[in-house]
């Protein structure tokens, strides 16, 4: 047997190496193949968010058309608003001389509010008066 077995070795350590070789290619076409899917999942999403921002450009263009017409509709508001105030001016001016004419006619609170309330009783001398005869 040890002449066939140094015969066969090198043939064995060929076939070795080459099934090595063909294991080495299978990992590397398969680790290949994996990139492969992973770059196209990446292209995939750079198509996906480019067609985002496109659709963001296009609400943004819009956006940007009606400003103009936006800018016009509240100066027209303002005109409106500015009439309306000077026509409710004297108005406002009426109310206000009503106002003060009804705290001329109101009833007067004491200006001291801890001052002594005025008694109630008939009999109770006033001020000006003096004690009671007997």
């Amino acid at each position: 047997m040890g002449l066939l077995d140094s015969l066969t070795a090198p043939l064995r350590s060929l076939l070795g190496t080459t099934e090595d070789m063909e294991r080495d290619a299978h990992t590397l076409l398969s680790d290949t193949g994996e990139l492969e899917h992973q770059l196209q999942d990446a292209v995939a999403s750079i198509h996906r968010a480019s067609e985002s921002m496109e659709h963001h450009v296009a609400a943004v263009d819009t956006l940007a058309a009606s400003v103009p017409a936006l800018t016009d509709s509240v100066n027209a508001l303002v005109k409106e608003l500015n009439g309306l105030l000077a026509a409710l001016a004297p108005m406002a001016e009426a109310e206000r001389d009503v106002s003060r004419l009804g705290h001329l006619f109101g009833r007067r609170h004491p200006t001291d509010p801890e001052a002594p309330a005025a008694p109630a009783s008939p009999q109770a001398p006033g001020p000006s008066q003096g004690p009671p005869n007997p």
